[in-house]
């Protein structure tokens, strides 16, 4: 960890000792504690008194251009040279034109800038190759130093946000439980009723899981991801923790006490897996865990994130080959310095909104919280609009927090943007739903749009699981068009869209598409190509094609750079599925071609249809 810390970290850190933290586990950012703090600042003289640093500020630095890869060839870059996965290459080309994989948002920020910000004196905590900056930590004299850089196209603070937690009184709100509409045949405990809520056992009862899928978290770590019952079996594929720089998202040793501790309790939510205690949404997904919020770093910022965290770790996880990220993150103040404003909720203007977008373009569905704000900015004249950023972003999933029969709950963010557009998309159970609470344990009253995201995160990755050929796009479009309309007496549910409920709350068995009828043996009125299985595959797949009646067809197999590398049948179909398996990823002369992207392409007398597929060996 970084000895270069705020001053306020060094004093609450300097306050821990064996049995600060309650019996009941509270936080340490009691009134006691931070009161204490406050007399040590004053009877000190202030922060200052401790070091003869000058203060500093965090930064963003943005650069003119890229330097010496400005004008690259795109098309001659090989991707694993930037880092980015096979896996993100395929997700891409789902949406992406064959020669627009790469683009200049890929290229890295030029060694010689952040070297010449670094000679200034100046602590850089990120760089961002999206936004062709990095974050520094800067003293006055050293701003003044890197705004005369030539290369330097503009500087303006980091956000750093604080996140509301909701009040919640279990005791004297309880709702009903919903029916159980079947046994299910997994014993899901105190996690049947969130899941049951919005049909997820149904899903599970068909065998789908998430098996396929790669789901990136962003929250404040991931304790006991190892070990915990429900955790220790979920497979990570990375972590990295943006705050220290190191791969291991548990808590530091030097942290307050509860860091990690939410993240855990969404991972559980999405992820987690034990048997009669918790099962999570889509507990057959693989993940991706990055580090980036900070608990406790100031005498009264219990919670915080500074935006280039987050950014830096989206980035790194759509790299990685994330299909879909989670992000529990629910932000609408600064702790210092000037703050977004409900004007500046229109999908434009703050940097986490404009990386979401960002996210989108390259294939990635983001979904994250509304906030946890209330319903109203304006209870007297009922004014909505209290959601936060990135969750006005376009292109994304943003979700409210709804009781298990749902009905809005009091603390859930609501629409419009400012820019008039319908916030949230979809709703899903986040009052006293069932997650990971320490190192063994569970806790039935983990709430939130924090505890509502990673549920509605779980379904796009059933979704996608199911039909891994869909866009980010298609998964956020069956999520919002099969959305169950919840009528809760008032105006607010006289029609939807609206503002409270978005399209309503979330119904996995609807959006998966096992509820709409249909089935093997079945004729359709024209060709459909489905999605090959397994996919990503090694070595060998399965495409099917239904057929409307027997006819011509042609199934060719073609590289990214649109060279046919195999024929896979070309002759007459027969009516309704035909079935082709691509063995061993042979080409055409009987040699096995290389891992990458392939398309597959349909041809009939009248049309053509293609899809993608990724070999992996």
């Amino acid at each position: 960890m970084s000895r270069r810390l705020r001053h306020d970290v060094v004093l609450m850190r300097s306050a821990r000792r064996p049995g600060v933290r309650s019996p009941g586990g509270n936080r340490l950012g009691t009134c006691a504690a931070k009161l204490a703090v406050l007399l040590l600042l004053t009877l000190t003289g202030g922060a200052s008194s401790f070091s003869q640093t000058p203060p500093s500020e965090r930064l963003w630095i943005a650069f003119r251009d890229r330097g010496s890869a400005t004008g690259r060839n795109l098309s001659s870059i090989d991707p694993s040279t930037l880092g980015i996965s096979e896996r993100a290459i395929w997700r891409r080309s789902k949406v992406l034109p064959p020669g627009r994989l790469i683009d200049e948002l890929d290229l890295p920020v030029d060694p010689a800038y952040i070297h010449a910000v670094q000679a200034t004196g100046a602590r850089i905590r990120s760089v961002s190759r999206w936004f062709n900056a990095v974050s520094a930590e800067l003293t006055a004299q050293q701003r003044t130093a890197v705004q005369s850089l030539p290369f330097v196209a503009s500087i303006k603070p980091v956000a750093v946000f604080l996140r509301k937690e909701p009040k919640i009184l279990p005791l004297q709100e309880q709702r009903p439980l919903l029916k159980l509409q079947a046994t299910p045949s997994l014993d899901y405990g105190p996690s049947y009723t969130q899941l049951n809520a919005i049909r997820v056992v149904d899903v599970h009862q068909r065998g789908i899981n998430g098996a396929g899928v790669i789901v990136g978290m962003l929250d404040d770590g991931f304790n006991y991801h190892q070990t915990h019952p429900a955790l220790k079996n979920i497979k990570v594929i990375a972590e990295y923790d943006f705050i220290h720089q190191r791969q291991n998202t548990s808590r530091d040793s030097l942290e307050y006490l509860g860091q990690g501790d939410h993240g855990a309790s969404t991972l559980s939510i999405l992820g987690g897996f034990a048997s009669g205690k918790l099962v999570g949404a889509a507990y057959g997904a693989s993940f991706i865990l990055a580090k980036t919020e900070i608990d406790s770093s100031g005498p009264f910022a219990d919670f915080r994130i500074e935006e280039d965290l987050f950014v830096a770790g989206l980035e790194w996880e759509e790299q990685l080959g994330a299909d879909v990220v989670s992000s529990s993150l629910g932000y609408n103040a600064f702790v210092d310095g000037p703050s977004y404003t409900y004007e500046d909720m229109n999908g434009l203007t703050a940097t986490t909104t404009k990386a979401a977008r960002i996210a989108a373009r390259k294939g990635v569905l983001l979904v994250t919280a509304m906030g946890n704000e209330g319903n109203y900015r304006d209870l007297l004249t009922q004014t909505t609009g209290t959601l936060i950023a990135p969750a006005d972003a376009d292109s994304i999933v943003a979700v409210g927090a709804v009781w298990s029969d749902g009905i809005l709950a009091g603390f859930s963010s609501t629409g419009p943007t400012s820019d008039g557009r319908i916030k949230p998309e979809v709703v899903a159970p986040g009052v006293n739903d069932n997650a990971v609470s320490g190192d063994t344990g569970y806790t039935p009253y983990f709430s939130g749009t924090s505890a509502a995201t990673p549920l509605a995160a779980g379904v796009a990755a059933l979704i996608l699981s199911a039909n891994p050929g869909l866009t980010p796009m298609e998964v956020r479009a069956r999520m919002i068009t099969t959305a169950q309309q919840i009528s809760d007496g008032s105006s607010r549910t006289a029609s939807y869209p609206n503002d409270f409920y978005g399209w309503g709350m979330v119904d996995a068995s609807r959006a998966v598409g096992i509820s709409q009828g249909g089935g093997p043996g079945q004729v359709p009125d024209q060709f459909v190509l489905h999605t090959n299985y397994p996919n990503p595959f090694n070595g060998t797949t399965t495409i099917t094609v239904d057929a409307p009646a027997a006819q011509e067809i042609e199934l060719a197999i073609y590289n990214i750079l649109g060279q046919r590398v195999r024929v896979l049948y070309r002759g007459n179909s027969a009516r309704g599925e035909n079935q082709f398996v691509w063995y061993d990823g042979l080409d055409d002369f009987g040699r096995r071609v290389a891992s990458g992207v392939y398309v597959y392409r349909l041809t009939t007398s009248s049309s053509t249809f293609s899809r993608t597929m990724l070999l992996i060996k």
